[in-house]
């Protein structure tokens, strides 16, 4: 008794390999689009985070001259300290999203070769079940 039949051999077909490819092709444009995106809100992120922490870095130095100085108010001290917390806190999160945006890259540069690695991983399959391979 044959596992399968003749019979049951004419319904099974396979997709057409170039849809295959296209559908392959279509998924790794929309990873790359995600990423790119993803990208773009970090560097948008960190690029005005780092307007505000400058700004705060002038307002912490020129306070910083004035106590310095003696022409502060007897609240100077206290802003001072505010400010330099602000940009220990900025600089953390400077950090962070510089490690995000090496992650992302990385990504990027995997999710480029995504179509390629696909159809190899496919060639390779193929080649196994062929008989004789």
């Amino acid at each position: 008794m044959a596992l399968f039949g003749t019979r049951a051999a004419t319904f099974f077909r396979t997709r057409n390999p170039q849809r295959d490819r296209d559908t392959d092709a279509a998924r790794a444009g929309r990873l790359r689009a995600f990423l790119d995106e993803l990208h773009g809100e970090i560097e948008h992120e960190r690029d005005g985070l780092r307007g505000r922490y400058e700004s705060v870095t002038a307002r912490a130095a020129f306070s910083q001259q004035a106590l310095e100085q003696d022409e502060a108010g007897p609240k100077t001290a206290s802003s001072i300290d505010q400010l330099t917390q602000t940009m220990i806190d900025y600089t953390r999160r400077l950090a962070a999203l510089e490690a995000q945006v090496v992650f992302v890259n990385e990504l990027r540069e995997r999710a480029a070769l995504f179509p390629q690695q696909t159809e190899e991983v496919g060639a390779g399959a193929a080649d196994q079940v062929r008989p004789g391979a």
